[in-house]
């Protein structure tokens, strides 16, 4: 397909990535650790702004006797990013809710302003219980110390209107946003908390998570935001488009993206501004897909009612280091400005290297990689010399680790990756 070509078809894709065909490629040859060697000196330069961040990790740790427990972990976005250390990367533990017989799994993660929350879920934890429990519940983690005291994990007051099973949590406009495509009971199956309220309202149903609609699908949801927009759309449905800033507020089919298919990655676009372009109707966006090791690029087009995503390149990632095997799951997250990276919280390992009891009880290590990119966009070739527009160079993989919690199970749930 040429990079001109606005997309037609979306190939179907799932949140996790352990069906991915096609392996990444691994580094073996001496030749190639040598050129590994003299790429560290690369480094992804911070203003001070960006270097101030941290990268977070949120996780869902599992206990003996079907107890769960909320984790929140982090490392400073200078000692991620433009540390000499060839060392693995040791992240932080900054936020703890004990897993008491209350707390449910499968929540949702999000942001809400300077605040991680997880949201929703059942228990016990596991999906096939022939009588679940449904949890409203919505607790907190405040990431500016000085609001709130160190590693509290605290409960909301408002709880969401009806329970959700791992909805997609958006921050929109100063509000947070809930969806779940899972419905479980009555509507709504979305809703807004509005913090200067302090409450949780009802919004539109979306069309396509009708019962007996055509739509409704075990997959999960592909989706970017931006201004006021959110884009929606699974692998059995086409792009639906909902704006919070519309008066009518009802949810609206997007027949001009990508002919009425679904979006062609996985899980959150990254979509951010483009410099230079005055009318601000133009974006680029970042996607991965799950049956190619590539990050692949977009242009947005935001005309109104006549949205559209144009692809303008593929890139193969780096090689992975060769203790691993693939990335279980990517998040693409924004550090600032032109940079950004990707992020797999979840690495599996080599064979030789996998744990050997996923089921033993103890305190495992767990490791992840990052990815860091910066780029550039030439505004005045979008439209004349649109395969020549961008260009991006990718920084040296970086590798964290860190250890779960006492008395947990090996592989932990990754349910959110932010940069705040």
């Amino acid at each position: 397909m040429s990079p001109k070509t606005t997309l037609n078809k979306a190939s179907d894709g799932g949140h996790r990535l352990r069906r991915c065909r096609e392996s990444p490629p691994r580094k073996s040859d001496k030749k190639k650790k040598k050129k590994k060697k003299r790429s560290k000196k690369l480094k992804l330069k911070l203003k001070e702004s960006e270097a101030n961040k941290s990268l977070y990790i949120c996780h869902i740790e599992r206990h003996p006797g079907d107890r769960v427990s909320y984790v929140v972990r982090s490392i400073k976005l200078s000692d991620l990013l433009s540390s000499d250390s060839v060392d693995h990367l040791q992240l932080r533990q900054v936020g703890y809710k004990a897993g008491d017989d209350e707390l449910p799994g499968f929540v949702g993660c999000g942001v809400l302003g300077s605040q991680i929350v997880f949201a929703g879920g059942i228990k016990p934890i596991f999906v096939s219980h022939p009588n679940p429990t449904w949890h409203r519940d919505v607790y907190v983690f405040e990431t500016e110390p000085d609001k709130q005291p160190p590693s509290v994990i605290r409960k909301m007051d408002a709880k969401l209107l009806q329970a959700k099973y791992l909805p997609t949590m958006m921050e929109v406009g100063g509000k947070l946003y809930a969806l779940s495509y899972k419905p479980i009971s009555d509507p709504p199956s979305f809703e807004v908390f509005d913090p200067e309220m302090g409450t949780w309202s009802a919004l539109p149903q979306p069309p396509f998570f009708r019962r007996d609609g055509p739509y409704q699908r075990n997959c999960p949801l592909s989706y970017a935001i931006t201004g006021t927009k959110m884009f929606v759309s699974q692998g059995r449905f086409p792009v639906y488009c909902f704006d919070v800033a519309h008066p009518d507020r009802e949810w609206r089919l997007v027949r001009s993206m990508c002919e009425r298919g679904p979006f062609p990655f996985v899980n959150r676009a990254l979509v951010l501004d483009l410099p230079g372009d005055h009318n601000n109707n133009r974006k680029i966006m970042f996607g991965y897909t799950n049956d190619r090791w590539y990050l692949v690029v977009y242009i947005m087009c935001l005309d109104e009612n006549q949205e559209s995503i144009t692809r303008i390149a593929d890139l193969k990632l780096p090689m992975l280091p060769e203790e691993f095997e693939f990335a279980n799951i990517w998040y693409i997250v924004h550090i600032g400005g032109q940079k950004a990276c990707l992020v797999s919280p979840e690495m599996t390992l080599r064979g030789e290297l996998a744990p050997e009891y996923e089921d033993e009880i103890g305190s495992h290590k767990t490791r992840g990689v990052v990815i860091p990119f910066q780029f550039e966009v030439d505004i005045t070739k979008i439209d004349k010399d649109t395969k020549n527009c961008l260009t991006l160079q990718f920084m040296p993989t970086r590798i964290f680790e860190f250890y779960t919690s006492p008395s947990t199970y090996a592989c932990p749930r990754t349910d959110g990756c932010f940069v705040l």
